[in-house]
Parts: C-alpha cells; sequence; structure tokens
C-alpha cells in the first residue's frame, strides 16, 4: 500500500503548485492508480489531507482493495454535500477533472456542491504524472513480456490451411487469456475503442478506421469494425500480428508479421527496413532524449530507406508518431510524435512501432515495448523478430 501513498503524495504536490484544492476522479484507470480497486465510482484527493472513496455498491470488496483509504458510502447528492462539508472541501474555489473523458453532467453535478468553484482539467498532468514507472510496474511489463514471447511457437501450432484471420486470432487470444490477459484494452480517447489486436491479411490491414494507429483492421462487422475479419489467409500474403497483452492492467503492445508459405519479397525487404528504423529508435531512448527529436529523426531514416511516402501510412490515413507510452491504457505519454518536446526519463515504458503500408501488400513492421533505463532500452518483448513462416501445403 506504501506506493499507493506515495503515487498520492506526488498528485498533491502537483496539486498545490496549481493552486488546486481537490481532485475529482472516476476513470477506472485513475481510480486503479491511486487506490488499487476500480470499484469506486469516485475518489477524491484533497491537496492537503487524506483521499476518500466514494461508492454506492461493491463496499467490502473496496475496503479489501484498498484498505488505507477511508469509504463512504452515498446513494444522493445530499451524502455527497454531507462528504465534502465533513472534510471542509465544500469551500474550494478550484477543483481538478479529466475533462477530455468526464461527462459533462457529471462536471456539472459536483460543481453544484461547491460555491462557486471553477471545474480545471488536469488530464494532461494525471497522465504525465504516470510516465515513469516504479519497479513493480516494470516487474509486471517483463513478465508479461515472458508471455508473449511464445507467440511465435502459439502461431506456428495453431495454423492451419484454409484459416480466416478470425481462427487465427481466436487461438492467439485464447493463449493470451490463459495466461493472465484481463480481457480489457483500456483506451482514454473519447470514441477509440480496441478490442484483443488485429490479426490481419495482405491489404485488410490497410483498412481505413479512426482509431489513432496505423492498422486497426477490418472487424466483423461495420458496427464493431477493428480487429480480425472473416477473410481466410492466403499463401504468401503477410499477416500482421499486432496485439495489446493487458498483464494485471498493464498494456502490453508487440506487434510480429506472419506468412503462410513464402513471403513476397517486397514484404521481406520492408520488414529488415522496419527492423533497422526501431534498433535506431531504440538507441536514441536515452535519459534526456527529447521526444519530437527522435520522431524526427526516424522519419528521415525511414525516407531514407526509401519508404518516406509508406512510412506509418498511405495518406491520409498516415499518422504521426513512430512510438508511445504504454501503462494502464494503450496509449499514454510518451510519445514519440512532431511537437512534443519533452524528455525522455528513467522508468519510461514504450511501445516502437515504426511500419510501412504497402499498397496491394499490406502493413509491415514489427512493434516491441521497452524500458528506458540509465544506459538505454531494455526490450521488454523478447520473441524472435523475424517473419513467422508456415511451409506453405502443411
Amino acid at each position: 500500500m506504501a506506493e499507493y501513498r506515495e503515487r498520492i503524495i506526488k498528485l498533491q504536490q502537483f496539486l498545490k503548485t496549481q493552486g488546486i484544492e481537490l481532485a475529482v476522479f472516476n476513470l477506472n484507470s485513475d481510480l486503479y492508480y491511486y487506490s488499487g480497486s476500480v470499484q469506486p465510482l469516485y475518489m477524491a484527493i484533497p491537496a492537503e489531507g487524506d483521499g476518500v472513496l466514494i461508492a454506492r455498491k461493491s463496499l467490502e470488496r473496496i475496503r479489501t482493495e484498498a484498505p488505507f483509504l477511508t469509504l463512504e458510502t452515498f446513494q444522493n447528492t445530499r451524502d455527497l454535500q454531507r462528504i465534502l462539508a465533513e472534510r471542509g472541501w465544500s469551500k474550494a474555489r478550484k477543483v481538478g477533472f479529466t475533462l477530455e473523458n468526464t461527462a459533462y453532467a457529471t462536471v456539472v453535478r459536483w460543481l453544484k456542491l461547491f460555491e462557486g468553484a471553477e471545474a480545471v482539467d488536469i488530464s494532461w498532468d494525471i497522465r504525465r504524472l504516470r510516465m515513469v514507472k516504479s519497479e513493480s510496474e516494470l516487474a509486471i511489463f517483463r513478465e508479461a513480456g515472458r508471455k508473449m514471447a511464445e507467440l511465435p511457437r502459439i502461431v506456428r501450432e495453431s495454423f492451419r490451411p484454409g484459416m480466416t484471420e478470425l481462427e487465427l486470432s481466436a487461438a492467439i487470444e485464447h493463449f493470451m487469456r490463459l495466461n493472465g490477459h484481463g480481457g480489457l484494452v483500456r483506451c482514454r480517447r473519447e470514441g477509440i475503442e480496441m478490442n484483443y489486436g488485429v490479426c490481419s491479411v495482405g491489404s485488410n490491414a490497410l483498412a481505413g478506421t479512426k482509431f489513432d494507429g496505423i492498422c486497426g483492421g477490418e472487424g466483423l462487422d461495420r458496427a464493431v469494425p477493428y480487429g480480425a475479419s472473416w477473410q481466410p489467409i492466403t499463401p504468401g500474403m503477410p499477416v500482421i500480428l499486432d496485439y495489446a497483452f493487458v498483464y494485471r492492467g498493464y498494456h502490453l503492445d508487440q506487434t510480429r508479421m506472419f506468412c503462410w508459405g513464402e513471403p513476397r519479397p517486397e514484404a521481406v525487404k520492408a520488414l529488415e527496413a522496419m527492423v533497422q528504423v526501431e534498433r535506431f529508435i531504440a538507441e536514441r531512448l536515452v535519459p534526456g532524449a527529447v521526444w519530437s527529436e527522435i520522431y524526427e529523426a526516424a522519419v528521415q531514416l525511414a525516407e531514407k530507406l526509401g519508404y518516406g511516402e509508406s512510412f506509418m501510412g498511405l495518406d491520409p490515413e498516415k499518422v504521426k508518431f513512430v512510438g508511445h507510452g504504454v501503462g494502464l491504457e494503450l496509449d499514454e505519454p510518451p510519445y514519440l510524435a512532431p511537437k512534443m518536446n519533452e524528455t525522455i526519463e528513467v522508468g519510461m515504458v514504450l511501445a516502437l512501432e515504426p511500419k510501412v503500408s504497402l499498397p496491394g501488400i499490406g502493413v509491415i513492421g514489427n512493434e516491441d515495448t521497452v524500458i528506458v533505463t540509465e544506459t538505454g532500452a531494455e526490450w521488454v518483448t523478447t520473441a524472435p523478430g523475424e517473419m513467422i513462416v508456415v511451409a506453405n501445403g502443411i
């Protein structure tokens, strides 16, 4: 429980610097980060003093999962007024919310409990406070990496001629689920949803989606247009296997390429180039390096290798990043992207994903999760990086 207390203290130090008297959280990833439980409806943390969890149900579970915090029950607005008044919080003038994903109605409801309080958006700040991971968090990533190192074996043992994307994806998902995948992939951005990941053959991988990534997959239906489809896997066409393995709440991001039969030369060449770019990025993940400068250098190398137009997607599907932080959500800061002029720190965890989109062929490239150390990048995903090839005619 000491780690949760340390996180709260760090948050309170931030609140004091901004003159924010109280922060109110309702997003599950934020609740878990500061309490160890996603069961409360709200968590209120003052700039000074003890925080409180607020819930209607699951009370015994909350007390077990977060015994170091006071738990208050409520059924209506009067109960919330009482909770604030008893702690002297009702006179707060600046109250922090993660406005990027907290419903307007929720914020209005809370603001009515104060005497003329102002809502302050702390969305980005809360995410920044999570960028540097603790040793216990890093241990979770390393264990997840050891589990996902088995992916090539699972693919080789599971694949059968005539398989669809969905059938191969189901075999991969079955493996991940039985090895601790929590079953949820958490995305913070409004309107962005994701399942376990992407298994897409050839041009299916080029399907456009509003998901902020180079490859979202065709999906089974327009209502859920992400991930694997009913498309059969055909000989010689590259299949991208891009999965988020969510272990104990933390997202490990890994991509590997698969092919049934001899892969097309263009795909092999592109994968070799993207592996080179990925290693180039990893070599620059040293403390003090500027996020945007790493991005620009990677783009320049991709252009030099002949993939300027297709790097990170084809217009208008092109995305402007080559890596992103991972943690309790699929994408967190730091972002290796333009105009991101903050610096790399020890303990950050990033997913590096330089990829290219080749017309008529598909999306090509690996993705690996790494930890920033004093001496550079520690590779957490250790599955062999070469294309997984199963002979035609098996």
